[in-house]
């Protein structure tokens, strides 16, 4: 797995956490926020947080597995991840090319 290692150049990443709580396991998913101008610095604490609840860790890993990969993470592991990381993504990896308007084509 990719731990980030946060750089002027490379500051895209997912926290989570993985623990017991209340009798299930709790996934906890959040983006630091950084601006394009200053990347070393957080704007605000984060660009989202989430909190799911799972039966066992294997759910729990698996959502977090295809959570980071849909957004542009590298080599994820199956399973075992530590209860707590960092992993490096693409930015802005979900957007598609639908979202930027392709100019309009001349005839001739």
């Amino acid at each position: 797995m990719s731990v980030a290692a946060f750089t002027a150049t490379n500051d895209y990443e997912i926290r989570y956490e993985i623990q017991p709580w209340a009798g299930q396991i709790r996934l906890r998913l959040w983006e630091p926020a950084v601006t394009i101008e200053r990347p070393t610095e957080q704007v605000q604490p984060y660009l989202y947080l989430a909190n799911f609840s799972f039966g066992t860790v294997a759910e729990a890993e698996a959502y977090l597995r295809n959570h980071l990969l849909s957004n542009g993470a590298f080599d994820v592991p199956e399973s075992n991840f530590p209860s707590a990381g960092a992993v490096a993504i693409l930015p802005y990896p979900t957007w598609g090319t639908d979202a930027v308007e392709s100019p309009p084509q001349l005839d001739g």
